[in-house]
């Protein structure tokens, strides 16, 4: 499957926790599953609808084995 990207907002609004707190417990972690998150202001420009998507720059959050 290639890569693809998503842009959420900073916070879950159902759980008050921070966008990269939830993708840290709820992300798939087997083989082969890999989620980066980087804030979109240190990704200027970045196209979220680019297929294959581009990494990202500044990563603050990497989950899963194929990171």
């Amino acid at each position: 499957m290639p890569a693809s990207a998503q842009e959420l907002g900073d916070y879950n609004a159902a759980t008050c926790e921070s966008t990269f707190t939830w993708l840290e417990q709820t992300s798939p972690k087997e083989a082969g599953d890999c989620l980066e998150a980087a804030w979109a202001s240190d990704n200027p420009g970045y196209n979220v609808d680019a297929e294959p998507a581009k990494r990202l720059k500044k990563v603050q959050v990497a989950v899963g084995p194929a990171c």
